[in-house]
């Protein structure tokens, strides 16, 4: 078995190579809209099929785990049927499944997420599980985050904060990934006006979750334009993260971590 994913394993196989693990990975995704673009599992599609894919690049070093399907949507409950976690549901989740992962004696774990309103829980969860635990944990994105030079090689001309959901990126990568999830009827977001699209606005983190999606954002729930998206800039781009992904995993491998077990 080249590769370690538990929905492919059954226990004997993975007790078998138990002893060769270093690193749980963990992916996190969404069940919320993307516009008239890509379905609603776009993100835990983009998390999980990245942490397969990763896991093949690693071999017997890493194990993948099934996405946390669930997140932090509330901002996108204005169309129907997005769901959302509670901020202490979805950081509790991501700290038991870690603790899961280390209980069989995994020495570290790396969530690989796929939607930003996820991020103050990913943060969270990481501090829970060292402080509380002394667990080794990390996360990291999958998006143009890890895209050296940044998203304007593969689009030139996208304007910065006009991208990152439901848009040419995010629909790219869909069509490589899993192209059944895209439709091929796509649309340009459509824009609105409010503090959170005024890039001379000073509001500290974006202001993750506490906005209203349709109207501080996008009326039709994308940004971007997925018009430009092809299934070989998704290819291009996907594996530049891997890239960056595969080398992340083995400095966390490295890593001599300090006991800083806080409370109890």
């Amino acid at each position: 078995m080249d590769r370690l994913i538990l929905e492919d394993m059954i226990w004997p196989e993975v007790a078998e190579v138990l002893p060769e693990i270093k690193v749980a990975l963990i992916p996190v995704g969404s069940c919320e809209q993307h516009g008239p673009n890509t379905t609603f599992v776009t993100d835990t599609v983009r998390a999980y099929r990245i942490a397969k894919l990763l896991a093949g690049r690693c071999g017997h070093k890493v194990i993948c785990f099934p996405p946390i399907t669930y997140g932090i949507s509330s901002h996108h409950m204005d169309f129907p049927c997005s769901a959302t976690l509670r901020v202490s549901t979805l950081t509790a989740v991501l700290v038991d499944t870690a603790l899961s992962a280390v209980h069989y004696g995994i020495d570290k774990v790396l969530f690989v997420n796929a939607h930003g309103g996820n991020k103050p829980c990913l943060m969270s969860a990481v501090q829970i599980l060292k402080q509380e635990h002394d667990v080794t944990a990390f996360w990291t994105p999958v998006g143009s985050e890890l895209l050296e030079g940044g998203i304007q090689k593969y689009f030139p001309g996208i304007q910065p904060g006009n991208f990152g959901h439901a848009c040419e990126m995010e629909t790219a990568q869909c069509m490589y990934l899993r192209p059944d999830i895209v439709r091929e009827k796509r649309e340009k977001g459509i824009n609105q006006t409010s503090i959170f699209t005024d890039r001379t606005a000073f509001v500290p983190g974006g202001g993750q979750g506490v906005w209203n999606w349709k109207h501080d954002v996008t009326l039709n729930g994308a940004l971007g334009d997925a018009r430009k998206a092809t299934a070989e800039i998704g290819e291009a781009m996907t594996n530049e993260v891997l890239d960056y992904l595969e080398r992340l995993v083995d400095k966390i491998i490295a890593y001599q971590p300090t006991p800083e077990k806080l409370f109890k």
